[in-house]
């Protein structure tokens, strides 16, 4: 492939939502556990960057955005994670101005957890009572509803002043936040398919190699079974308002 065919994609720029999920998934290398991050958009659910780190720390994450800001150019909209704190804290830090959404769903399930695990304050009545209200800020439709649940907490736990439970409702704020991160879990049950695969890997860079040959197949790859109308049939890079009729993949993960 030409150079001028390699750097058409980048002259191209991806028309992407301005919505981003971000979220972390765990491999391994020589029994060692490291961690993939991916950022995921909402429209096109291509996936803008990635990177493979030892540890979810603050240190890589803010790495991870600063490529996304300063380097990708992102137009930040609105992000969606799961409650992983350092996804939260850096993009405080770095888009202090972009609503940060928590996923509903994860929030839901760590509170049952605790509830039932980890719970070991002896007002159960209470325990239950904080999970029943916070079912409600996760499922509830309206902001006023989440608000008058939230008020609730701050009245009768102040613990919980420093919960971030805020992070559960921005998405009245703006109604392309969404409540969960369906999208990049999608995503990485994709990817969990190829891996599968693979009991483990040897070394960081074989890992990192493989990693990028199927980050880089899947944007390239038409939808067959999405739900989303208009998908089927288009790659995420296309639905970024890329063409990629000219561009052969594989010679172009070598070059990438």
């Amino acid at each position: 492939m030409s150079k001028s065919l390699f750097s058409r994609i980048f002259q191209v720029k991806p028309q992407w939502s301005g919505y981003l999920f971000v979220d972390e998934k765990s491999i391994w290398i020589k029994g060692v556990e490291w961690f993939v991050l991916l950022a995921v958009d909402l429209d096109t659910q291509d996936i803008v960057h990635w990177d493979l780190v030892p540890i979810e720390s603050t240190h890589y994450i803010t790495h991870f955005f600063m490529v996304l800001i300063f380097s990708i150019g992102y137009p930040f909209k609105g992000i969606i994670s799961d409650l992983l704190p350092e996804f939260f804290g850096v993009s405080q830090r770095l888009l202090p101005k972009i609503p940060h959404q928590f996923c509903t769903y994860h929030a839901l399930k760590a509170t049952e957890r605790y509830v039932k695990y980890h719970y070991s304050g002896g007002d159960k009545f209470w325990a239950n009572r904080f999970l029943f209200v916070t079912k409600i800020i996760c499922q509830c439709k309206t902001l006023e509803t989440a608000q008058r649940a939230l008020a609730y907490l701050e009245r009768h736990q102040e613990e919980l002043r420093r919960a971030n439970c805020t992070l559960l409702i921005k998405r009245f704020q703006d109604p392309n936040l969404r409540p969960d991160n369906n999208i990049i879990e999608n995503v990485i049950r994709q990817l969990n398919q190829k891996f599968k695969k693979v009991a483990g890997f040897e070394r960081r860079n074989t890992a990192f190699n493989s990693i990028s040959l199927l980050i880089i197949h899947y944007r390239f790859h038409k939808f067959t079974c999405s739900r989303i109308p208009g998908n089927n049939g288009k790659s995420p890079l296309e639905l970024a308002g890329v063409d990629t009729s000219h561009l052969n993949w594989v010679r172009f993960s070598q070059r990438s």
